[in-house]
């Protein structure tokens, strides 16, 4: 009676596990770097209305600034104070250098005195590409 030998064979394949492990971390990085570019965006906000808009290049990495209708500035959904602020945009030019991006979202009764002190920190900082965030107007005068 003949008794079969095992034979060893070897991993003819490639090792697919650290792979597997770097796609999911890359899921997980956009899934939550996603959900925080879209808590900056809902929050309630009565935007200005306008009859022309362009649509913002989704590929840049903008900072949100939301002003309320109180003036309170609101950066990552925190109130944060004008000096806060600055560093704040500092440390968003020193990340993203010659791609820093800034969109401004102020409430539509939103006093200008409360805008115009962010813009001109903005400014100061050296970001020139600012946004400002509308509602784009109905043909009859609604807005959306």
């Amino acid at each position: 009676m003949k008794i079969p030998q095992s034979r060893q064979r070897g991993s003819l394949g490639a090792n697919m596990t650290p792979m597997i492990d770097v796609v999911f971390l890359l899921i997980i990085f956009f899934l939550v770097s996603s959900h925080l570019a879209r808590r900056e965006s809902r929050l309630p906000m009565d935007l200005p209305g306008a009859q022309t808009s362009a649509d913002a290049d989704p590929q840049r990495a903008a900072l949100t600034i939301n002003i309320d209708q109180a003036g309170r500035i609101v950066v990552h959904g925190v109130a944060v104070s004008p000096d806060d602020l600055l560093a704040i945009l500092n440390d968003h030019l020193r990340r993203n250098e010659s791609d820093a991006a800034v969109r401004v979202r102020a409430h539509r009764f939103a006093a200008y005195r409360s805008v115009e002190p962010v813009l001109r920190t903005v400014a100061d900082t050296g970001i020139h590409d600012v946004r400002l965030s509308v509602q784009k107007s109905r043909v009859g005068g609604a807005t959306r």
